[in-house]
């Protein structure tokens, strides 16, 4: 599926991002309660609206979003059995660029957030620190299906979106993989980082 269908869709998944000490105050699917409750309030709070406000409604946002997301387990799943041959200074700045491509590609459909519903279905743990939260979003009177992969790493943190059966993870991984079959691991973060640079900063 391309990124493209999922666009819609992520957005409740971004709102799920919230800061780390939210995320280590329950279980799983408490901590995805809490988390929408928390982003919500950002997205609705009067005194971030309008053009004027975008910035420190951004930063609050991306702030949040920084949190309960675990951005390095995203990273090396994204690349799978690529990940050891990145250097551990790859490894950070292929993670640092990776969530700034995140966050710019899906902010806009944060900030469009409406009022879609979310139900909780069930919470699914294996073993002592893995989970799975599956969600039902209802938007415009469809159904959509999200399951939350999660990981236990100093409170319960996102590693994976499943969404209409489709990993985020994967579909990442098989553009990146396809990218790898040819290219070096620089090659790769310098193809990411010039998604989110200005026109004068790409190399």
């Amino acid at each position: 599926m391309p990124l493209t269908r999922l666009l819609p869709v992520f957005l409740l998944m971004l709102v799920c991002w919230v800061p780390q000490a939210s995320a280590a105050a329950g279980g799983p699917r408490e901590t995805l309660e809490k988390s929408i409750a928390l982003v919500i309030d950002i997205l609705k709070n009067p005194g971030l609206a309008g053009q004027d406000k975008s910035m420190p409604r951004r930063i609050k946002l991306i702030d949040a979003i920084d949190g309960v997301f675990d951005s390095t387990e995203l990273a090396r799943r994204a690349v799978a059995k690529d990940w050891d041959k990145f250097t551990p200074d790859q490894q950070a700045r292929f993670t640092d660029v990776f969530r700034k491509l995140l966050e710019r590609t899906y902010m806009d459909r944060i900030e469009s957030y409406t009022d879609q519903r979310v139900e909780y279905l069930n919470e699914t743990l294996y073993g002592e620190d893995k989970a799975e939260v599956a969600t039902k979003v209802v938007s415009k009177g469809v159904d959509i299906p999200i399951s939350y992969r999660m990981i236990k790493k100093e409170g319960w943190r996102v590693y994976d979106v499943v969404i209409e059966g489709v990993s985020l993870v994967q579909n990442y991984r098989n553009q990146f993989g396809q990218i790898l079959m040819k290219e070096s691991p620089e090659q790769l973060i310098v193809r990411v980082a010039n998604m989110t640079a200005p026109p004068a900063e790409k190399k």
